[in-house]
């Protein structure tokens, strides 16, 4: 399984969870199918991160499209332009890049100091995500974190990213998201289909399909 295919079943997985939030917030199934995407997109920020040539580019992109998102994503969710007290997925992507991104520059060898001080670089960002009430807040920034940390050790990734989803930490429903771990366990490191229109189409689809669910909301 490629990256291309991972982004296809985070981007539906998404899909169902926004008609159910947005459309049909009767149909709790539509919230469960939505789970696994948001664990897949901190695994592909993390593989992003690792496999860019251009990490300034990576960032910029995700800002530009945090911004562009926010008012289809207030108007989604909360039928308002501006909602200051929630933002979208994007900022806390790219809060998790920023951490990890420091947390690369922690060279030393001994993994009994770098582990506990990459894991310390995680605090602020965590402490930054909760106050500025960005989606799934500080457990997204320890997300990617967990993904980025133990990226080579897949039970320790399973154990520590299955616990940050369980109702200690997240909403009731996020520990179905704990499923996410089938498909990402079967990636082969491959990126797929790689090319500017299949980028710009996945970045593109979270504004858009918010614009649509809110236009087929107010037209029901």
């Amino acid at each position: 399984m490629n990256g291309t295919l991972l982004k296809c079943i985070a981007v539906f997985s998404m899909l169902l969870d926004h008609i159910g939030a947005v459309l049909f917030p009767e149909l709790i199934w539509l919230r469960y199918a939505g789970r696994i995407a948001f664990p897949i997109y901190c695994f592909l920020i993390v593989e992003g991160f690792i496999h860019t040539h251009n990490l300034a580019g990576y960032m910029m992109r995700l800002m530009v499209f945090g911004l562009l998102s926010e008012v289809p994503f207030d108007i989604a969710f909360y039928n308002t332009i501006i909602y200051i007290d929630y933002q979208n997925v994007f900022w806390t992507l790219l809060l998790g890049l920023f951490t990890i991104s420091f947390m690369s520059l922690v060279r030393i060898r001994d993994i009994r100091i770098r582990l506990p001080i990459q894991m310390l670089i995680a605090v602020p960002f965590g402490i930054i995500a909760q106050l500025a009430h960005t989606d799934y807040r500080w457990v997204g920034v320890a997300m990617i974190s967990v993904m980025y940390l133990f990226r080579e050790t897949e039970l320790l990734r399973i154990a520590c990213g299955t616990a940050l989803m369980l109702p200690v930490f997240s909403t009731s429903i996020e520990y179905v998201g704990a499923l996410a771990f089938i498909p990402l366990h079967f990636y082969n490191g491959k990126r797929g289909v790689n090319n500017q229109l299949m980028k710009w189409a996945f970045y593109l689809f979270y504004p858009l399909h918010l614009i649509v669910l809110s236009f087929i909301r107010d037209i029901l």
